[in-house]
C-alpha cells in the first residue's frame, strides 16, 4: 500500500479530532459518572462534645437530595446544607446520604460522643449555620 505525506497527515488529523471529541466528552461527563460528594465541615468525626445540640453542616456537589439520619434536609443553590441535631448521651452515629439525578448514592457516617459534664468547658457545636459563609466556617451573629 502506498502512503504519501498527504494521506498520513489527514489520518493523523482525523485521529486527533476524534480523540479530542472523546476526551472532551469524558471531561464534561465525569461529574455525572462519579456521582455526588458530601463534605462535612462540622461535626468532626470521633470528637467528644459537651453540648447536646449539634449543628451538622457542610457542602455537597452534584446532589439532588441529602438526608440526615433518614430524614431529608435542604440544600441551598451553592450546595450548602445545615441542620441541628440533638445528641443522646454517650456514643452517637450520624449518617448523611446523598443521591444525584442519575440515582448514584453516597453515604458518610460520623461518630461523635456526647458527655454530660455539668458545666465543664470542652468542644462545643453551638456555632450557627449560615449558607452565606464563603469560607465554609459558621458565621457568629
Amino acid at each position: 500500500m502506498y502512503w504519501n505525506l498527504k494521506r498520513v497527515i489527514s489520518i493523523l488529523v482525523i485521529t486527533l479530532f476524534i480523540g479530542s471529541i472523546f476526551y472532551y466528552s469524558y471531561y464534561q461527563s465525569r461529574g455525572v459518572i462519579s456521582g455526588p460528594q458530601i463534605n462535612v465541615l462540622s461535626p468532626e468525626n470521633g470528637k467528644t462534645y459537651f453540648d447536646p445540640l449539634m449543628h451538622v453542616y457542610g457542602t455537597t456537589e452534584r446532589a439532588k437530595e441529602i438526608t440526615l439520619d433518614g430524614r431529608e434536609i435542604f440544600i441551598d443553590l451553592e450546595g450548602n446544607f445545615g441542620e441541628e441535631l440533638l445528641l443522646a448521651p454517650g456514643y452517637n452515629i450520624i449518617e448523611l446520604a446523598a443521591r444525584d439525578a442519575e440515582g448514584h448514592n453516597i453515604k458518610q457516617t460520623l461518630e461523635v460522643i456526647y458527655k454530660e459534664n455539668g458545666g465543664q468547658s470542652g468542644v462545643s457545636s453551638s456555632a450557627p449555620y449560615s449558607p452565606s459563609a464563603t469560607s465554609g466556617k459558621p458565621i457568629n451573629n
